[in-house]
């Protein structure tokens, strides 16, 4: 068995002499190698599933998800979607990985099983389940930084099952914000274009929810990282909203994980 940690920058490299990212792909996901490869992990037995799903969330933790303790219902729909999946019947091919929009080593540590600083892909069975307490961090919106980040993650993680193991793998992600860019040094044309990539392989499904505060444009930043008009949703800035939009993105990612078509 190979129990070595996966090398994301290999995986890039992989990835594009078989043509499947583009040069411009493989040159924003090469600069972010050394961070990608601190959410990797290798699995402590040899895998025994012939199909593999990779569900992975990006969660936004800025002080604005604070306005109507609305960063209480993002928490409450993230766990909802982890114990969704438990009970689905592929539990055991599903791998999870949570991201933080603003990245929180304290409040990490604190709620990994290991106490590590940085969440990793993990069995779903110990995807670490988000606290209120020490949640809201940062003081802006990285957006795009964390978007290429994350699916960087998700495209290395996925090569890697298949390349290591033959096993067949697809994956889920949810991007969401409750604003607009405003900090970092990516664009919306460079996520753009980890998408197109993704897309193209049509084994990935990614998903945009933008929480409405009023004057933010989510379809048209959705549209502008290259995502379809029917994976980009617009939910209202309250927390029931919230809740029911991470309940239909639980169903989705449990359907994809069974090889079936998402609800969303």
């Amino acid at each position: 068995m190979n129990n070595q940690t996966p090398d994301a920058s290999d995986l890039f490299r992989d990835a594009l002499e078989a043509g499947e990212i583009s040069p411009g792909s493989a040159t924003l996901l090469g600069r972010l190698s050394t961070r990608i490869n601190r959410t990797m992990s290798a699995p402590p037995v040899k895998p025994t599933v012939t199909e593999q799903t990779q569900l992975c969330m990006l969660i936004d933790n800025s002080p604005s998800m604070e306005h109507r303790r609305n960063h209480l219902a993002v928490i409450e729909g993230h766990n909802l979607v982890v114990n969704s999946l438990l009970a689905a019947k592929a539990v055991n091919s599903v791998e999870s990985l949570t991201v933080l929009l603003n990245s929180s080593p304290d409040y990490t540590k604190g709620i990994t099983a290991d106490g590590d600083d940085e969440f990793r892909w993990t069995h779903l069975k110990a995807a670490p389940r988000l606290q209120s307490g020490g949640f809201i961090a940062g003081c802006g919106t990285p957006l795009y930084d964390r978007c290429i980040e994350t699916l960087g993650s998700v495209l290395a993680r996925t090569k890697w099952w298949e390349d290591t193991y033959g096993i067949q793998t697809r994956s889920v992600t949810l991007l969401m914000s409750d604003g607009g860019n405003n900090e970092g040094d990516a664009s919306a044309g460079d996520v753009a274009k980890i998408v197109h990539d993704m897309l193209s392989m049509e084994k990935h499904r990614i998903f945009f929810m933008g929480v409405n505060q009023g004057g933010i444009n989510f379809k048209e930043i959705g549209k502008s990282m290259g995502l379809p008009p029917d994976c980009i949703d617009v939910v209202s800035h309250d927390a029931r909203a919230i809740r029911a939009r991470f309940q239909l993105f639980s169903q989705s990612a449990s359907a994809i994980a069974s090889g079936g078509a998402p609800i969303m």
